[in-house]
């Protein structure tokens, strides 16, 4: 019997989407060749490497983000954060913790968040030509993903943009025919619902492909020292050339704002930041101790607090951390750090007294 118009345009437009997928989300053999190089120098069970596996999918994302916002707004955009510290510096010397916001912030003076904005829509322009990925949910309607939204949900603070990235994944995040539903108050028919999972068994090798977002922020007031780097990315995503929040400036920051802060009654609130500030200190060994003292006297000055002041709050933040640290550090979060270095204890105190030793 010969196939309708109808049915010949439905098979012309799912195979356009299998293609656009196939081109997006990563391989399974991509992720799997990472997790190889992350795991490399430890032991983990099935379901350990399997945990982070899935993670490596967010992971991918992020890093793929970090480079297409890097190509188009080139000088006018740079990265710092635990992104840039564990999957950019940490790889060459040590396991990472896993992080999944990427930290940027604005290289020009701007009145308010809606100039950004501004630039986010052609920047959207320059994504729907390379990465085009509309989610079918009809013959003549789709779901727009891998398109940069504002994050009303998560944009809080004056001079910080809040965005996000809806991605198709494998394995975290709302099922996909639950985001449609979410997003556009319209329930997939079942001959699109099917169709659609034909293409993610063939493509992703999961029927109920996910969709997630992949959260960054854009800091608008300050300027930070900025150097630039040459680096190839991990998941086989080439070379960028990356404008980067100076390294030692990053330690100092995380020292004199989290690990070295006086939050007095707060300090139980706030001390999971503390441990992952503590984590990403291991890149003490490959910065620069003399300019990262530097930093860490201008930092505190800045705020009123000496280096002693610095030092006497980390004293007495590091011995909470490490009487109640268990029930933060046994999270999915530090699982690689943890799997290495087994007692994260030990670990603290050793970074506890290279810390020690940069400030005298």
């Amino acid at each position: 019997m010969p196939y309708s118009k109808t049915s010949k345009f439905e098979r012309e437009l799912f195979s356009e989407f299998m293609r656009r997928l196939t081109n997006v989300v990563p391989s399974v053999e991509v992720l799997e060749r990472e997790l190889m190089r992350f795991s490399s120098s430890i032991e983990l069970s099935r379901s350990e490497l399997n945990q982070v596996l899935y993670s490596l999918e967010r992971v991918y994302y992020i890093l793929l983000l970090m480079r297409e916002l890097q190509e188009y707004f080139k000088d006018k955009i740079q990265f710092g954060g635990g992104v840039v510290l564990n999957y950019i510096f940490m790889l060459r010397i040590d396991v990472p913790r896993f992080t999944f916001d990427l930290d940027s912030s604005w290289n020009l003076r701007v009145n308010s968040k809606r100039s950004v904005l501004g630039e986010i829509v052609s920047f959207n322009k320059y994504l729907a030509e390379k990465y085009s990925l509309c989610l079918p949910i009809s013959s003549d309607k789709c779901v727009e993903l891998m398109i940069v939204e504002y994050d009303i949900e998560k944009d809080y603070f004056p001079q910080i943009l809040s965005l996000r990235l809806p991605v198709i994944t494998r394995w975290s995040g709302l099922e996909f025919y639950k985001y449609v539903k979410t997003n556009t108050s319209l329930e997939l028919e079942y001959s699109t619902l099917r169709k659609l999972r034909e293409c993610f068994k063939n493509v992703l090798g999961v029927r109920d492909a996910k969709i997630d977002y992949i959260r960054f922020e854009i800091t608008l007031k300050p300027i930070y020292p900025c150097v630039k780097l040459d680096v190839e990315l991990p998941f086989n995503l080439g070379y960028a050339k990356l404008n980067i929040t100076e390294l030692e400036y990053q330690l100092a920051s995380k020292l004199v704002y989290k690990i070295g802060w006086d939050f007095r009654e707060k300090l139980r609130d706030n001390l999971h930041d503390v441990l992952k500030a503590v984590l990403d200190m291991r890149l003490l060994n490959i910065a620069s101790k003399y300019k990262f003292r530097e930093y860490v006297e201008k930092l505190s000055s800045s705020i009123g607090f000496k280096i002693i002041d610095i030092r006497g709050n980390m004293k007495r933040n590091l011995v909470e951390l490490l009487r109640v640290g268990e029930e933060f550090w046994t999270g999915f979060h530090y699982i690689l750090v943890r799997a290495k270095y087994r007692d994260i204890s030990s670990l603290v105190r050793s970074i506890r007294r290279n810390l020690e030793e940069s400030l005298l």
